[in-house]
């Protein structure tokens, strides 16, 4: 097992526990109350986005719950002009992403940008749909009342984000909620849309529902595609992912090698598992099926969402998430994948890391 760096210890620390904000690192990035610490947009995104020295990027929830205790602390050095956090009477200097600049603003027709894109890091993520046809149970999505946006309000929000400076957008991630079967010519027009607006490398994740669209996908000229396993352990699957259980079990590898077929793999095609809601041992066993087939698997510690049936869940303790890591990673070098995702920013709430290899990147 390689040396654990103090940045990898404080991103598994603040996934199991949160991270505390000092009195004086809150007035310097609130402004003294002016401007908002963090949006909760949704769970696995709503705290501190931050960057290490060695380009360790991550999102620290703050203020859920299960942040009671946290070990690690952000504050503000005002000698040095900077931001660090203490941790097991370490101290390392940190980097805190700002906010989106359009969180208030609106479109031509009165709608917030926000309700169809935010971004994170490096990327924009458009979600096309409120709510979601699917019932998963870790997921506040499928709480909300189901119906998609119209397409111009999509476009016109992406222009707006596209064209701010706090967070200059160099990918987009077209997201969900799953569409239900009458909108899927609705999701395919809103990608093919998109394509057609940006010149930016564009993401799809979504619950495929053949392997035939992967083809479409790919001549439109995505760049990248996940397509999400989340739960390996079949009973646990069928409990919290009772669509999705049946959806990945006929269909879900199919597409995985249909896409790995178009693209060659090299980090283009990715799944995610979530860490925490299954036993250890079974995650793991979803990463070797992955990375056999050439997918990078993508490693997302459970963090509990808001009015949803595991709201009081607890993340998983840091030893497990040591565990699945250092015991993935073997497999992923075992099989030449790597842990996605390979955009260094868009690791910021995942369990992975920047290897200085040229198969990192940012987009």
């Amino acid at each position: 097992m390689e040396k654990i760096s103090l940045s990898k210890r404080i991103k598994m620390s603040c996934f199991s526990s949160g991270i505390k904000i000092s009195q004086n690192a809150e007035q310097r990035l609130t402004n003294n109350g002016k401007i908002p610490l963090y949006f909760y947009e949704y769970s696995t995104t709503a705290g501190l986005t931050v960057s290490f020295p060695d380009e360790t990027f991550l999102n620290a929830p703050l203020d859920d719950w299960f942040c009671d205790t946290p070990v690690a602390t952000l504050d503000f050095d005002y000698a040095n002009e900077s931001f660090y956090i203490s941790y097991d009477n370490e101290i390392i200097y940190v980097n805190v992403l700002p906010l989106p600049g359009y969180l208030n603003v609106k479109d031509s027709k009165d709608r917030l940008v926000s309700d169809t894109i935010m971004s994170h890091a490096d990327r924009a993520r458009i979600s096309p749909i409120i709510g979601c046809s699917y019932t998963c149970k870790f997921c506040d999505y499928s709480g909300k009342k189901y119906h998609p946006r119209p397409l111009d309000q999509i476009l016109d929000g992406l222009s707006i984000a596209l064209s701010d400076n706090n967070l200059p957008v160099k990918h987009i991630l077209i997201s969900g909620g799953t569409p239900s079967p009458k909108d899927y010519y609705y999701f395919e027009k809103i990608i093919q849309s998109v394509l057609n607006t940006v010149n930016l490398p564009v993401d799809v994740m979504m619950v495929p529902n053949s392997s035939d669209l992967i083809d479409h996908l790919f001549d439109w000229g995505i760049f990248g595609l996940s397509i999400n396993i989340e739960i390996f352990n079949e009973q646990i699957a069928q409990f919290l992912i009772p669509q999705k259980n049946k959806a990945w079990r006929r269909i879900f590898i199919k597409c995985i090698e249909k896409a790995l077929q178009k693209t060659g793999g090299n980090g283009r095609v990715r799944s995610l598992l979530i860490v925490g809601l299954e036993p250890v041992e079974d995650t793991l066993k979803g990463v070797e099926l992955l990375a056999k087939l050439g997918c990078d698997p993508v490693l997302s510690p459970f963090r509990p969402a808001r009015k949803t049936p595991l709201a009081r869940k607890n993340p998983p303790q840091i030893t497990d998430l040591q565990k699945v890591y250092f015991e993935a990673l073997e497999i992923t070098e075992k099989y030449k994948v790597k842990l996605g995702p390979r955009c260094i920013p868009c690791q910021h709430n995942t369990l992975a890391f920047p290897d200085g290899t040229k198969e990192y990147y940012y987009s």
